[in-house]
């Protein structure tokens, strides 16, 4: 498993970057625009914020090496216990008033508030992980989640002096039921 979230962290952190790199040069379009030029890069984390060892750690990362090798200026937002859809909105909503350019939102729970927000601030460019929003300054960073635990499945098989492996899912979404399948996989074929 440890194979499979330095996988997930490294495609995050080089999915953050591609978007850093490739970001439109506009800046935001609401009344918050200073009329200057993109402030850069920033993120608003998932639940657990950084130090989670996951997705959040990776898109860390990703913001840090963008700062270092791009000269890009970075912020990033952490989450809130309890938090709802409308505390997440006005997360990438003040990021974008700002003037940060791309924002991205890391994680599927970002789906609402990421198509509200990038409705209202069209020439802000903005990416969300785990979860496809239809716009066109969007860009869903999404992956094949089942290659990845697939391999890890291949690992416990191999590893296994019992025959016997287990997986815990953490949480019964969708998202969590594709790493599932994929690890099963692996382990029946291997």
């Amino acid at each position: 498993m440890r194979r499979t979230s330095r996988l997930i962290r490294v495609a995050v952190g080089v999915a953050s970057l591609a978007l850093a790199a490739t970001a439109c040069g506009g800046t935001s379009g609401e009344g918050g625009d200073d009329g200057g030029d993109d402030k850069g890069l920033a993120i608003a984390y998932d639940v657990g914020g950084k130090g989670d060892q996951s997705f959040n750690d990776a898109a860390y990362a990703g913001l840090e090496r963008a700062k270092k090798e791009f000269g890009y200026k970075t912020a990033d937002i952490e989450p809130t216990d309890g938090e709802t859809d409308a505390d997440k909105e006005q997360r990438l909503t003040s990021l974008a008033k700002q003037g940060y350019n791309p924002v991205i939102g890391v994680g599927f729970a970002y789906g609402p508030a990421m198509k509200a927000v990038a409705a209202k601030y069209p020439d802000t460019t903005f990416g969300i992980v785990d979860s496809v929003v239809e716009g066109k300054n969007v860009a869903s960073l999404v992956f094949a989640e089942n290659e990845a635990s697939y391999l890890a499945g291949v690992v416990a098989a191999k590893a296994t002096k019992s025959k016997t492996v287990g997986f815990v899912g953490g949480v019964d979404v969708p998202l969590i039921h594709k790493f599932q399948a994929g690890y099963e996989q692996g382990v029946k074929d291997t």
